[in-house]
């Protein structure tokens, strides 16, 4: 005969499989999400055509912030930030 289904796992939705994270790392990932929804707005795609060599630069520039910081920096979010300090300066 097969044994009952253990019913509090079920309820716990497997929750109780995966060990405990530390309150700080929790906490940490908690800002990280309040922040990306502050982040939130409405964006479009624009497409432009850029010469290779600042492509390339872009490219070379978003990898090493990432490595820097240990956070994904992607090509938009810097052409964003270097648009907002040129058209709001």
């Amino acid at each position: 005969m097969k044994a009952k289904p253990d019913i509090d796992a079920f309820l716990e939705g497997g929750a109780g499989d995966r060990p405990e994270l530390p309150l700080k790392k929790k906490k940490e990932a908690f800002n990280d999400f309040t922040s990306a929804l502050k982040r939130k707005i409405h964006r479009e795609q624009k497409v432009f055509r850029l010469p290779l060599d600042l492509i390339n630069d872009l490219k070379r520039e978003s990898f090493e912030r990432s490595m820097k910081t240990g956070a994904r920096v992607t090509e938009v979010e810097l052409v964003e930030q270097a648009l907002r300090e040129y058209l709001y300066r």
